[in-house]
């Protein structure tokens, strides 16, 4: 199983969403005490002494989700067609985190005061976690047409 290429794309692409799921994805400053973060499960903020959580779990439920059939997808090295198709419905579950976050990055946070801020470890981990996925996605499918190819000419 570990000597496929796909296997270590497919747990990179499980560490990095575990990644995201533990770190902020952007954060903004507005000065030296004031500071609105978003994470996977609340967009924080802390202005002139007032703090507010908004939750956001379902960010953190599509992430474990994704978790979750990544580690399932990971054994199903037998069935190459099996693999390939819970890598495209992790492929869209990663997707939705990835876009609800920037959602929440381009509308809930500039409602909120101060400079511009900066995007965090946790989004780009989530992107890693998309390209991985896709590329773990690419070599399945590689190694089926090499399969089949070898059908045809043993026949």
């Amino acid at each position: 199983m570990w000597q496929r290429i796909q296997s270590v794309l497919m747990v990179l692409s499980l560490l990095s969403t575990a990644v995201f799921l533990g770190t902020n994805s952007y954060v903004k400053m507005s000065g030296p005490t004031d500071k609105v973060a978003i994470n996977a499960f609340q967009i924080y903020s802390d202005q002139n002494g007032l703090v507010q959580k908004e939750p956001v779990f379902y960010l953190a439920v599509l992430a474990g989700l994704s978790m979750i059939l990544m580690i399932y997808t990971l054994f199903q090295y037998k069935n190459r067609m099996k693999q390939m198709l819970l890598l495209a419905f992790n492929s869209l579950l990663l997707a939705a985190a990835m876009g609800t976050t920037f959602y929440h990055i381009t509308k809930t946070l500039p409602k909120f005061n101060g400079e511009g801020g900066e995007y965090s470890i946790g989004i780009f981990a989530i992107f890693i976690a998309l390209i991985a996925n896709w590329m773990a996605n690419r070599f399945i499918k590689k190694d089926e047409k090499l399969v089949k190819d070898a059908d045809s000419r043993l026949r």
